[in-house]
């Protein structure tokens, strides 16, 4: 069995040797050669996985480490009988947590309550659900809106009109992206629907950068400046518009959902999708990982509330602002902007654990 995998997938090699020969590549820059003799692929958002790709060559599986699978020509797959998998929810947890932060920050730098605000959450699935948990119990109003969900689950929550999530204090995106269906995503937050958000709003964006229409919100910035914006996601990944990042509050490189946790999470689900396809019995688990490092305080958001210290503890545990800089530092060096220096600050990430391993 031979296996291709994306050299920044964690402990790939580990989990899959159980399985075959694996060899890793850089995700982005996989072509057809390198699948000449692949049985089994394992990638990431970075690669287009499409007919240019896999045209002749003996691939039999796909599995995505990611929740996503816009990157992915489901219909191709589905035509040449390959199998597919992915990682729902792999990196919600995550995400969710980045959002707070984001928050934490922003409210600590303007001296804002916490309970005092409203969020507008589009999209409320796998994240978008975990930020609703998490600044319900940092006491904020939390206003939904996902015409899907309300159409499949309406009792689920109480949802409400788009234009109802726009005027909130706080704004954020969670949606897939998607062109056509009867919700299509693209753009959705348009030009027109840009203008509908109050001066002072905090808008963040870790979806998808395609569900902004990116120029009309750096228009607004460049007329207004009288939005806070929080980017992890950006039109043109990895080659960003440096005047976009610019106006940002935090701009960071599509690195929400990127702890520890989340990827090693999104290894296991794709392994245990690739042992099933295979009928095999999975003799590999993230249990089997020894971190060697301690945990450092407890974060119990609910708690936290009582004594008014969510924001402090909460950056204490996610330094935000570092990823920020690292990413801004392309604001000063022409040299950082082709794309490379935003890959490489990916590749590179240092750990970062989840809320719930600090005790």
């Amino acid at each position: 069995m031979k296996i291709t995998a994306d050299e920044n997938i964690p402990y790939v090699k580990e989990a899959f040797k159980t399985l075959g020969d694996v060899q890793t590549k850089n995700g982005r820059n996989l072509i057809q050669a390198d699948l000449t003799e692949t049985d089994i692929l394992l990638v990431r958002s970075v690669s287009k996985v499409n007919k240019a790709l896999l045209h002749d060559t003996p691939v039999k599986f796909v599995a995505s480490a990611t929740a996503g699978f816009n990157h992915i020509d489901l219909d191709y797959l589905a035509t040449h009988n390959i199998g597919f998998a992915r990682a729902p929810g792999s990196n919600a947890i995550s995400a969710a947590e980045y959002v707070l932060g984001g928050i934490c920050l922003w409210s600590q730098k303007h001296k804002k309550t916490l309970s005092d605000l409203s969020i507008g959450i589009i999209g409320c699935g796998n994240v978008g659900s975990r930020v609703k948990q998490l600044c319900e119990d940092a006491g904020m109003k939390c206003i939904v809106n996902d015409p899907p969900l309300e159409e499949s689950e309406p009792h689920k929550y109480q949802f409400s009109g788009i234009e109802a999530a726009l005027e909130c204090d706080i704004v954020t995106l969670h949606t897939p992206l998607s062109q056509d269906g009867k919700h299509p995503t693209y753009r959705l937050l348009n030009s027109q629907r840009i203008s509908q958000l109050k001066p002072q709003t905090l808008f963040i964006n870790a979806s998808r950068g395609e569900v902004i229409e990116e120029p009309a919100l750096l228009q607004r910035m460049q007329n207004t400046n009288d939005l806070a914006l929080i980017l992890d996601v950006w039109e043109n990944e990895p080659q960003i518009n440096p005047q976009m990042l610019k106006h940002t509050l935090i701009g960071t490189p599509h690195i929400a959902g990127y702890s520890i946790d989340a990827k090693i999470r999104g290894t296991e689900m794709i392994y245990q999708s690739v042992c099933d396809f295979l009928g095999e019995k999975p003799a590999w688990s993230a249990s089997q990982i020894d971190f060697k490092d301690n945990p450092r305080l407890h974060l119990d958001i609910k708690k936290l509330r009582q004594t008014g210290k969510i924001q402090q503890e909460v950056l204490n545990a996610y330094n935000i602002s570092a990823d920020s800089d690292n990413l801004k530092k392309i604001l000063n060096d022409q040299n950082l902007r082709d794309g490379k220096y935003f890959d490489s600050l990916r590749k590179n990430y240092p750990p970062r654990r989840e809320f719930s391993y600090l005790t």
